[in-house]
């Protein structure tokens, strides 16, 4: 925290000391989930990457078993997900950290886990689901857990980049030998990004939009007259002109 400063006015013949806070840091999160989920078929393991859109709220992602002799046996479901991160994170936000993160309806003994991460702005196709596991920004290889969840961490440079371009796709695999698990594609307990930030506020900028303005000046007058340390300026829970006073001192910015 900035250290505050005391600025004394003279109010009605009387001498008063206002404390003013000049600007606070604070950690946030917000959860994203995606615009487009699917499942990418790769029938006997060998076939061509077949992606298709599916709206279903939970995936089963089988694994497959390959062997030199015998061929290709089961088919392989991978999941795939593509997330809009434009506009995800307030205006003077900035990004500390970000995780995927994932529920099984069931406890799940998950082996030979991968993630393939790109930063890209296409949308999910057969063709770029193929791209992404072949020239990921971000690759997670080898996973194992045994548990109801999951989560892994995003590279910096990768939240980066689609945050700057707006968006972030994932294409999955679980289990291997045929052996898979079933997951929460969709809904609140689905594959979503959860991202960290820190938020730089000043004092009177109410609406945390950057900037002291006119739609903090009405909030405050809206509150004058009244007990209230979300409007307080001066260091006395009474809204009253001392804080009106203070917030025109600031007004057009954060000081």
């Amino acid at each position: 925290m900035i250290p505050s400063i005391r600025y004394t006015m003279f109010l009605a013949g009387a001498l008063t000391t206002v404390l003013v806070g000049m600007s606070t840091v604070h950690a946030d999160s917000v959860v994203v989930y995606p615009v487009q989920s699917g499942l990418v078929n790769d029938a006997s393991c060998c076939s061509p990457y077949a992606y298709s859109n599916s709206t279903s709220v939970t995936f089963s992602l089988t694994g497959c078993f390959s062997d030199p002799h015998y061929g290709c046996w089961n088919d392989r479901e991978r999941g795939a997900w593509r997330w809009n991160l434009e506009n995800a994170l307030p205006e003077t936000a900035v990004a500390t950290s970000a995780h995927v993160h994932w529920n099984h309806p069931t406890q799940c003994n998950a082996w030979s886990v991968y993630l393939w991460i790109d930063a890209g702005t296409q949308i999910l196709s057969s063709s770029y689901c193929h791209q992404i596991r072949m020239n990921p920004d971000q690759q997670i290889s080898e996973q194992t857990y045994n548990d109801t969840s999951a989560s892994w961490a995003i590279d910096e440079s990768v939240l980066e980049d689609a945050l700057s371009g707006g968006y972030l796709s994932m294409v999955n695999q679980i289990g291997s030998n045929g052996q898979g698990c079933v997951l929460h594609s969709l809904g609140d307990e689905g594959v979503r990004i959860v991202i960290e930030y820190d938020l730089e506020t000043c004092a009177g900028d109410f609406n945390e939009n950057g900037a002291v303005d006119v739609d903090d000046l009405l909030a405050l007058i809206n509150a004058y007259g009244t007990l209230n340390n979300q409007y307080d300026l001066d260091g006395n829970p009474l809204i009253n002109v001392n804080d009106v006073l203070v917030l025109l001192t600031m007004y057009g910015d954060c000081q």
